[in-house]
């Protein structure tokens, strides 16, 4: 089965074909299609027979099957009964297209179309909406009717207006044209005070509707002109009331019945009240008269006007103006009184601006300010604001309103004297839209105000000028500054917090709606150049062209290889440093804003030379400071001789300053055995001695040299023999030419073996035992103490002291102990 894709510019093609088969009766016809309508409603079944005929060329002596074109493709329909496959019958249950062209093939091998037809689908029509008429009594005098049509039916559609008079039943119908939906009646086809009613009627092949009919008398419909204001003028001998002149134009001037009247009055003057009035009434007076206005006050008065309350309004009139008559001012205003202290005097700021009760009834007023209700005033003026000197002892300050016809009561003011109360706190100020300032503050801790003052002035390069202020309640913590407030321009916010018994310290925060970026950028100036650096400083931007809160400074500088660096300030001046001399740098500063930034013309500097007064300047203090150093060592050496002594050299022992010199004191007698025959204290044991271990090369080696180095000495002095008086010096005749030797001791061995004997060695060292050697005292028996700076080697104990004249014993006998020799007893090693 073959798909045939199907268009609109492809049903021409098959209405051609078909043409050239005798579909249109020139010449024989194969077949026809018949259908109950060739228009149905949109969505609707729809089914269609194709009838092949009996001298159809394609169907002759042949097997052929009939078939229709539906959704793109060919499909077999049903055969019609008692019909010899020469009848088929298509049905659609959904026809959901605007039209289509249903075309029927015969089919014997390939398949070729034989007829076709266009079935169009569509909609019923629906009824119109939102019918109304307006009569026009300006020449030329119509009635203009519209509605609302309703959903395209997609088929042809026609559409008329019928209008009936309701008191002949005389009907009259106006064709309207496809795709109008409005109609205008002229005067002579209907009467003004005659009921009437219109209807629009809709019709096409599927069905018709008809609107909601309408009915009304058609000046009732009647839109009037514009009314005019002809004067507004106060009411002789009436307060607050003025009196309209108007009148309709001309050409419904003859209209006399009543009419509703609105009369719209609104003060010119906007700060003085809000108030605004609107009258309606039914009369056909030509002069209107409204009280109840505010005294000598000017009004802007407008109206408009209708036939009856069904009728519609005419437009609004032109606007006219007029001012009640003056009488004196009533109530009383609200004020705001600043006191700055003096030496002599004090300075008062007074501002005021009428209250809700304040009535000014006239339109020149003016204000005085005394000190007293009768005093001369201080100040007269038409402003709202009023600076003077009042003495210290002020208690109040009077305020009135005065006109051409009488004044007001004053308004006491009072003056508080300055104490200490506390301040609001956390006051924040924050843009609301571009032209308002949303306010926010804390109440001050531990104290319960009874009200708050918020005062709002702008900023100036030379001063602050007044804004507004407001008088808030205890409870308030907010408020939206919106009168007078403009972006781009700085204003100071401050709130006072009220008390009994005086006014607070302000709060005070300076705020923009909107900021943008400075207008100009401030010039830089070099204050000081150096070699290596530089300091910059610029003037303050004034305050009209800053357009926001400065946030800070930046300043970009470049040296000749193009090395660019920043440095960030928040004051009007910074100090670049770490130049290179003699080079050429570009700077340029930039300004900004929480809105944006600006950059100012970049400036060119040069960094000296290093030349010789600043080789001069910089070499002097360093030599000098050299040598002040030099001198304070040289200073430290000569004073502190002996630290710097021990700092620089190691340590040495000194003999002569040692504690051996103490042994022979009283305090360490304690442990020797008492001595009847002598007058010299006992020497005690040596409590420490130093042992090296060495091998037995060493040993010999170190002995031996030793050796040599004593045997000199032998030849002008050997052992003293008891008796003798002095013991003869090692080292020559003068015992002071040279200082006597001490020794050390030197084991072969390990010191815990008590084989071999331990060698004792006298040491290199020049240091004298002690600062003066005194004679050594004989012992008991007579002899001087022969281990006295003894050398020997190999030996044992016994002979050491074989030379010793005298005997200890009674027997003749000689007896050398230990204890007779602290030094050699201190070097016993006795066995653990």
């Amino acid at each position: 089965m073959t798909a045939y894709p199907w268009s609109s510019a492809f049903a021409l093609l098959v209405l051609a074909q078909l043409k050239g088969h005798g579909v249109d009766g020139e010449g024989p016809s194969c077949a026809e299609i018949h259908t109950a309508t060739p228009l149905v409603q949109f969505g609707s079944a729809v089914s269609a027979s194709c009838l092949i005929t009996e001298d159809c060329p394609l169907a002759k002596d042949t097997e052929f099957d009939v078939r229709w074109h539906h959704n793109n493709e060919l499909v077999q329909g049903t055969i019609t009964a008692n019909a010899s496959r020469r009848a088929s019958q298509i049905f659609i249950s959904n026809f959901s297209e605007p039209s289509r062209l249903l075309t029927c093939y015969i089919c014997q091998g390939g398949c070729q179309v034989v007829a076709g037809l266009v079935i169009r689908a569509g909609f019923p029509p629906s009824c119109p909406q939102n019918l109304s008429c307006q009569t026009n009594l300006t020449k030329p005098e119509t009635l203009h009717c519209s509605w609302t049509p309703g959903s395209d039916t997609l088929i042809p559609t026609n559409y008329s207006f019928h209008l009936v008079n309701m008191r002949s039943l005389q009907m009259t119908n106006y064709s309207i044209q496809p795709g109008v939906n409005h109609i205008s009646i002229p005067r002579t086809e209907f009467l003004l005070y005659s009921e009437m009613q219109v209807f629009v009627k809709v019709q096409n092949s599927l069905g018709q509707a008809t609107s909601q009919p309408l009915t009304f008398i058609p000046m009732e419909k009647a839109k009037l002109d514009m009314p005019r204001i002809k004067r507004v003028k106060p009411e002789p001998g009436k307060y607050g009331c003025l009196t309209h002149s108007w009148s309709l134009s001309d050409d419904q001037a003859w209209v006399m019945s009543k009419l509703d009247i609105e009369l719209h009055l609104k003060p010119v003057d906007n700060t003085v009240t809000d108030e605004e009035k609107a009258l309606v009434r039914k009369r056909n007076k030509r002069n209107v008269v409204q009280c109840d206005l505010l005294h000598g006050t000017e009004y802007q008065a407008q109206m408009r006007v209708r036939y009856q309350q069904s009728s519609p309004w005419s437009e609004w009139s032109n606007q006219a103006r007029g001012t009640t008559l003056e009488k004196a001012p009533t109530g009383y205003l609200d004020t705001w009184l600043k006191v700055t202290p003096g030496q002599h005097y004090n300075t008062a700021e007074l501002v005021w601006k009428p209250s809700k009760q304040f009535r000014a009834n006239g339109k020149n007023v003016s204000y005085v300010v005394s000190l007293k209700k009768m005093s001369a005033r201080r100040c007269f003026t038409q402003g709202n604001h009023c600076t003077f000197k009042i003495s210290k002892a002020a208690q109040k300050v009077y305020l009135k309103a005065v006109n051409a016809v009488g004044k007001s009561r004053p308004t006491e003011v009072p003056v508080y004297s300055k104490i200490a109360l506390k301040q609001a706190c956390s006051l924040s100020v924050r843009p609301d839209g571009d032209s308002a300032l949303l306010v926010h503050w804390g109440s001050p801790p531990d104290s319960s105000p009874i009200g708050y003052v918020l005062e709002c002035r702008q900023q100036h390069d030379s001063n602050s000028f007044f804004i507004s202020f407001h008088l808030l309640d205890r409870n308030q913590s907010s408020a939206l500054l919106a009168d007078g407030i403009e972006p781009y321009i700085p204003y100071n916010i401050s709130v006072y917090p009220k008390y009994e018994e005086g006014v607070g310290p302000p709060c005070t925060e300076v705020a923009y709606s909107k900021q943008k970026a400075p207008s100009i950028a401030p010039t830089i100036k070099f204050l000081v150049i150096s070699d290596s650096h530089t300091e910059l400083s610029w003037d303050d931007i004034p305050v009209s062209k800053r357009n926001g809160i400065i946030q800070g400074y930046r300043v970009y500088y470049e040296d000749e290889d193009g090395n660019m660096e920043m440095r960030e300030a928040t004051e009007r001046r910074v100090v670049l440093r770490d130049l290179k001399p003699h080079t050429r740098y570009k700077a340029l500063l930039m300004v900004s804003t929480s809105g944006g930034s600006l950059n100012g013309s970049v400036e060119t500097l040069q960094t000296g030379s290093v030349d010789a007064l600043g080789i001069v300047l910089i070499g002097i203090p360093t030599c000098v400071g050299i040598t002040l150093v030099f001198i304070i060592i040289l200073l430290t050496t000569l004073t502190k001789h002996e630290w710097l002594k021990r700092f620089l050299w190691p340590k040495i022992p000194d003999p002569a300053n040692s504690s051996i010199r103490k042994w022979s004191t009283t305090e360490l007698l304690q442990d020797c055995p008492p001595q009847r025959d002598s007058m010299e204290p006992v020497l005690v044991f040596l409590s420490h001695f130093s042992v090296v271990d060495l091998t037995d090369k060493e040993v010999d080696k170190l002995v031996q040299t030793n050796k040599d180095h004593w045997l000199r000495h032998e030849r002008d002095s050997d052992l003293y023999s008891c008796g003798s008086s002095q013991p003869p010096s090692p080292f020559g005749s003068d015992s002071t030419s040279e200082p006597v030797p001490y020794a050390t001791l030197v084991f072969s061995g390990p010191y815990q073996s008590q084989p071999p004997p331990p060698a004792y060695l006298r040491s290199e060292s020049t240091q004298p035992l002690l600062e003066e050697e005194e004679p050594p005292s004989p012992t008991p028996f007579g002899c001087v103490r022969p281990y006295e700076n003894v050398a020997t080697q190999g030996k044992d104990e016994e002979h050491i002291f074989s030379e010793c004249d005298e005997t200890a014993g009674v027997d003749g006998t000689r007896h050398q102990r230990w204890e007779d020799f602290p030094l050699l007893n201190s070097l016993a090693v006795k066995d653990v």
